[in-house]
């Protein structure tokens, strides 16, 4: 009976250190183009986009904590609710341009991580990135030039 308590007592700190140094929360943040850049599309991009959530899992499935996508760059995590899926980068992303007054988001690349923690791999450390490229819709784009050219 003392070896389970000193089990449970050992993995409940485990999982509050983990939560402790920040790994459950999200974040976004932009970097400047560079001159005249463009996205595939040919719009104008304003701002270079990189957002990350991250979680905490028990035995990789059941979510313990996940950072919280609508309130990014905050020490901020929703228990017990996965949400780190496509659509959850996606709102961040949106936000975030919208907050740059930017028209659209374009160019999007996600992708996952994932790492187990504590020898037999009880808890999962979660990671979804994404990057992408804010745009502008306006008139001055070389693709639109060109076309007007031709």
């Amino acid at each position: 009976m003392k070896m389970r308590k000193a089990v449970v007592l050992f993995l409940w700190g485990a999982l509050l250190l983990s939560l402790f140094t920040g790994c459950v929360t999200s974040t976004i943040r932009h970097d400047k183009p560079v001159a005249e850049q463009l996205s595939s599309s040919g719009k104008r991009v304003i701002a270079n986009l990189e957002a990350a959530n991250n979680g905490v899992f028990l035995f990789y499935y059941i979510p313990l904590w996940t950072g919280a996508p609508g309130r990014p760059n905050r020490m901020d995590w929703d228990p017990f609710v996965n949400q780190l899926g496509d659509k959850y980068m996606y709102r961040m992303l949106d936000g975030y341009s919208k907050r740059l007054k930017a028209d659209a988001v374009e160019d999007v690349r996600l992708s996952e991580s994932s790492t187990g923690m504590l020898g037999l791999w009880i808890f999962w450390r979660r990671t979804r990135s994404a990057s992408a490229v804010a745009v502008m819709n306006d008139s001055g784009s070389a693709a639109e030039a060109e076309e007007s050219d031709e």
